[in-house]
């Protein structure tokens, strides 16, 4: 079973329709909303756009308890939640693929060191074992005029 990374362009684009038709859902049923409360209360104004609807006590969870909201209520902020969750989720998945790309980089970037760092070691160890052999020789001579001039 594989899993597939990065979405395709098809699903990109019916995500993004998706979000486009939510959004004009919850703009519809938001317009609706707005539509319904200021028909009821424009009965005097002859012409005058209407006041806007005093604010409805607040609560500590937002505007109205949610046992008191209207089903269109309910459903723009199901809608706006769906979407606030979608674009939240898009975010996620951006920050991933921005980390998991930052990863890759530094394991190219760490990879490319480690080659280095692996050459250079054995350029050292062979200079090394060269002045070994050097030394090396350097003390046989040095043993050999020592022992020479003894006699």
């Amino acid at each position: 079973m594989q899993l597939q990374l990065q979405p395709t362009a098809a699903h990109e684009e019916d995500e993004e329709m998706a979000t486009t038709r939510l959004s004009l859902q919850l703009g519809n049923n938001v317009g609706s909303i707005i539509q319904s409360s200021s028909c009821s209360s424009s009965g005097s104004s002859a012409g005058r756009p209407a006041p806007p609807p005093p604010p409805p006590p607040a609560t500590a969870y937002g505007t109205k308890p949610r046992h008191m909201l209207t089903e269109e209520e309910k459903e723009a902020k199901r809608l706006r939640r769906v979407l606030a969750n979608r674009e939240s989720a898009r975010q996620t998945i951006l920050r991933r693929q921005a980390i998991r790309d930052e990863l890759a980089r530094k394991v190219a970037d760490l990879s490319t060191q480690n080659e280095s760092m692996k050459k250079e070691r054995e350029t050292v160890m062979q200079e090394y074992l060269s002045l070994k052999e050097t030394n090396k020789q350097l003390k046989e001579q040095a043993q050999h005029h020592l022992s020479l001039s003894l006699f």
